[in-house]
Formats: C-alpha cells, sequence, structure tokens
C-alpha cells in the first residue's frame, strides 16, 4: 500500500474556506429572509382581521373606533403597499390621514386636542381600509 499525501496551499485552503463560509452565509440569510416574509404575511392576516373587527363592526361603537384610529394608522402605514387600492383611494386615504395627523397636533394650551369627531374623508378612508382587508 502506498501512502500518498495531498498537499494543498495556504492560497487554496483559504479560498475554499472562503467560499464555504460565504456559502453558509446565504443559506443563511435565506432561511431567515423566508421565516421573516411567513412571519410578515402571518402578522398581515392577524392585523387585518383585528382591523375588520373593529372598524369593519357597525355594533362596535364609535369611541371604540376612535380610540383605535392609531391602530389603523399604524396598519395603514405598515402594510399600504399589501391593500389592494386604486390610485385614486390610495390618494383620499392619504388625504385623510395627513387630516387626521394635522388635527392630533394641534395643542390647546400646551395639551394635545382631546375628543373630537371623525370628518367624513376620515370614514370614507376607514372604510376604504376595511373593504381591502376583508
Amino acid at each position: 500500500m502506498s501512502n500518498t499525501r495531498t498537499v494543498h496551499s495556504s492560497t487554496s485552503i483559504s479560498k475554499m474556506n472562503s467560499a464555504l463560509q460565504i456559502s453558509c452565509l446565504l443559506v443563511v440569510l435565506g432561511c431567515l429572509l423566508g421565516s421573516g416574509h411567513c412571519q410578515s404575511e402571518a402578522e398581515f392576516a392577524a392585523k387585518s382581521r383585528e382591523i375588520a373587527q373593529v372598524f369593519g363592526n357597525p355594533s362596535v361603537d364609535k369611541y371604540t373606533k376612535a380610540r383605535n384610529l392609531p391602530t389603523l394608522i399604524a396598519f395603514y402605514e405598515k402594510y399600504s403597499s399589501r391593500l389592494r387600492l386604486t390610485p385614486q383611494e390610495r390618494i383620499s386615504i392619504n388625504n385623510a390621514m395627513r387630516q387626521y395627523k394635522a388635527q392630533r397636533n394641534q395643542q390647546v394650551d400646551g395639551v394635545s386636542a382631546q375628543g373630537g369627531w371623525l370628518s367624513d374623508i376620515i370614514k370614507t378612508a376607514i372604510s376604504i381600509i376595511v373593504k381591502a382587508v376583508e
């Protein structure tokens, strides 16, 4: 039996290690991105149901809806690209969001305004978003 030994240069070992590390990194990134997408889908579905339960249910009172407006706005800002909306609906919602935020930022004697009513444009935006998530 012959004892032959293969001698590798340090350069070839280094290249092989780098290639192996890059391959492992790509596999890990692929797994993370894939699971992140799944979590994002599940989160989107759960939040959509939550929005529809509050804003799509006629038995929910207007005060509960008003209290949940920040949740609706956060949902829209995070997931607006996933909602099937026409350009006109998108413009209408964006205008309503700006109007709502401007109203919320108004201060009376150094304190944010409390209470208030939901204007027709905000009600329209809510109905468009609810229709899109159902």
